[in-house]
């Protein structure tokens, strides 16, 4: 019985350190392993940057996919796939049918391949996009007496779908405290708007009413 604890225990921390390594070797292995797996991923269309998508089916696609076990795993987390419409988008009432490329499956994470995926088509409807200048409303309270208050620019560019180009008839900024500004004071807002601004952001001037721009 001495003998095996002495077989056991001698030299016992070079042991532990050697068993240590070879269960980080055999984590980083299993990381490294290559593994193949089915996964349901939710749809989301990117069409191009002069369309606009109303709705599109169905919602979500099946993909065969092989990866490092890690980054099949965080893409069975993510659960979603961009699907990128061609450039050359003929606009038309109803849905239109789009083959789905490989090349056109989007993956959060990029390191997985895809083997094969289902359906192979998409139904979209779109509407074309326009331009449309709109005046910035400031969102700003806090507001001291004695001061002006000045956006620049005023106005944005929005891209906006033609169906809709009657009802939004102007922007916001972000909301912004001033309450602790005293004095002259510059500040860069976002706009915040379901469609594309340029620019995206507007200077905020604070100037004393006696003090010029």
């Amino acid at each position: 019985m001495k003998r095996v604890f002495k077989a056991l225990f001698e030299n016992f921390h070079y042991k532990l350190i050697a068993f240590v390594f070879a269960v980080l070797l055999w984590l980083l292995a299993a990381k490294k392993e290559i593994v193949s797996s089915e996964i349901t991923a939710r749809i989301y269309v990117k069409p191009p940057e002069k369309f606009h998508v109303i709705a599109y089916k169905p919602k979500y696609i099946h993909i065969f996919v092989e990866g490092t076990r890690n980054d099949v795993s965080a893409l069975k987390e993510e659960a979603r796939a961009y699907i990128k419409l061609p450039e050359k988008l003929k606009e038309k009432r109803g849905f239109i049918k789009i083959k789905i490329e490989k090349g056109n499956i989007l993956l959060p994470t990029r390191s997985v391949r895809i083997v094969a995926f289902s359906p192979k088509t998409i139904d979209v409807k779109v509407e074309r996009l326009i331009k449309k200048v709109v005046p910035v409303k400031l969102e700003a309270y806090g507001i001291r007496e004695g001061y002006r208050l000045i956006l620049s620019p005023n106005y944005v560019t929005i891209h906006i779908p033609e169906s809709e180009k009657g009802k939004v008839r102007f922007v916001r900024t972000e909301k912004v405290d001033i309450s602790s500004i005293k004095g002259n004071a510059e500040l860069y807002l976002n706009v915040e708007t379901a469609y594309k601004p340029n620019p995206k952001r507007v200077k905020l001037i604070i100037r004393r009413r006696n003090e010029g721009t």
